[in-house]
């Protein structure tokens, strides 16, 4: 097919295909988002910017193909076919609206040579925004802001007639020395080893969900003596709610993980865990999902390419326990999961179900989460969009700005089962737990209280 060199998919890769591969729904596959700038912006500037960046980043250029039944890459020519980005204006937000939903909801054609769909728009309040929409097997959220940041940076570089910045690095180079270093350390042995042990030492987890424990089709699990929830239950359609964690909180956030060489996403993490748990009738034992940022060097740091594992998160709670006791227990658990991260998703869910002899039509997730820094010039603002549907019961994308200090809070939630009062009401509860412990991080579990 071609005398390139090919790869399979790699482990960050492989997740994202397999949500796809099956969901109901492929458009889950897309990854959309957008910046908005205030200054006036030369389209045709920037579609010159935008050529460059796909010449700057290999990742845009990986084309796929499938061999004996199993899904490959390989790395396009630079520059090569690139088709001009349409120019759009809106009068009113209903029609942008409609159009970035229109957008979403069409799966790109990742098998066809298309990876990126760009737009570029000039908006109904008088911005001028990029609009993306990119193949999750090429990029992830930390990688779109690199993609974001080279943009503006070359755009800048160009309008100033300046010599441009220098390139991101090869997403091909971190493949080759992955693959180089799994041929020398080969720990899937291990990795069985450390998750076998944490779920056959550890009672079988419950499903907890931000609607709480009085949603009519929970109750019926619970009927049943069922701690997880039917999996046809929950692959349905999706409902983004947005909220925010102010400044003031951020910066109390930021404060004591310095202080308590802690991390902020393990810190918000651990909290809404509690609200969760307390939420649903004082829970001890409950599964989140965490997604794990998998770049170490400064290499892959500055590289747009896929390099975000997720993982099950074992997560336990002790009422006689303080906060501070419980996060740090927390925290050590991380980095034992962190080492494990490698094990695929597929291959835990399996070994679950059956130390818990639970039926796979079962799911123990009610949430998972990300912590995103971004840090966008000023005058730009980013926006995520969701793709609409979802394998799990609840996603939360949390994008901590770096200007703002801000955390916004995107929950993107099954209509069918949760409410966007549910959604208010908890994040409510989580902002009031939060508050409660960074006043007093000494407060046992047992003596936090859910108020609205």
């Amino acid at each position: 097919m071609t005398e390139k060199a090919c790869y399979n998919l790699s482990l960050s890769q492989d997740v994202a295909y397999l949500q796809c591969k099956y969901s109901l729904y492929k458009r889950v596959i897309n990854i959309l988002s957008s910046i908005a700038i205030d200054e006036e912006v030369d389209f045709e500037l920037m579609d010159q910017a935008f050529k460059l960046l796909v010449e700057r980043n290999d990742c845009l250029r990986i084309r796929f193909f499938k061999k004996k039944g199993a899904l490959m890459q390989y790395f396009g020519d630079s520059g090569k076919n690139i088709k001009k980005v349409p120019v759009l204006s809106f009068e009113t937000k209903e029609q942008q609206d409609a159009f970035i939903d229109k957008v979403r909801k069409k799966t790109i054609n990742y098998m066809h040579g298309v990876v990126i769909e760009p737009y570029f728009i000039h908006t109904y309040d008088n911005r001028y925004m990029v609009l993306f929409k990119i193949c999750h097997l090429v990029t992830d959220l930390y990688g779109i802001n690199v993609l974001y940041t080279d943009l503006i940076n070359v755009y800048n570089a160009l309008k100033k007639g300046e010599t441009l910045p220098p390139a991101p690095e090869s997403f091909e180079e971190i493949i080759k020395k992955d693959i180089e270093k799994n041929a020398k350390n080969n720990l899937a042995e291990k990795h069985l080893e450390y998750f076998t042990n944490l779920l056959t030492n550890n009672p079988e987890p419950f499903y907890a969900g931000i609607h709480g424990p009085n949603n009519p089709i929970w109750q019926k699990q619970l009927k049943k003596h069922h701690r997880s929830m039917p999996i046809f239950l929950v692959r349905n359609k999706t409902q983004t709610y947005r909220h925010k964690i102010d400044k003031d909180l951020v910066e109390k956030v930021l404060a004591y993980c310095q202080n308590n060489l802690c991390s902020p996403a393990n810190l918000l993490f651990y909290t809404s865990s509690i609200a969760l748990a307390k939420l649903n009738g004082d829970l001890k034992n409950i599964m989140p999902i965490g997604l794990y940022n998998c770049r170490h060097s400064a290499q892959e740091k500055h590289c747009a390419g896929p390099k975000v594992q997720s993982a099950g998160c074992y997560t336990k709670i002790d009422y006689a326990l303080s906060f501070e006791d419980n996060l740090k227990a927390f925290s050590i658990s991380q980095i034992g999961l962190y080492r494990h991260i490698k094990f695929k998703d597929r291959d835990f869910e399996s070994l679950m179900h059956n130390i818990y002899r639970s039926s796979p039509l079962l799911i123990y997730y009610s949430i998972a989460y990300s912590l995103i820094p971004i840090d966008m010039p000023e005058g730009v603002e980013f926006n995520l969009y969701t793709n609409g549907n979802s394998a799990l019961p609840a996603y939360v994308i949390q994008v901590l700005n770096a200007k703002t200090k801000e955390v916004d809070m995107a929950y993107d939630v099954q209509s069918r089962i949760t409410s966007e009062e549910d959604v208010s009401n908890f994040h409510t509860y989580y902002l009031n737990v939060l508050k409660q412990v960074l006043d007093d991080p000494s407060i046992k579990i047992a003596d936090i209280q859910l108020s609205l």
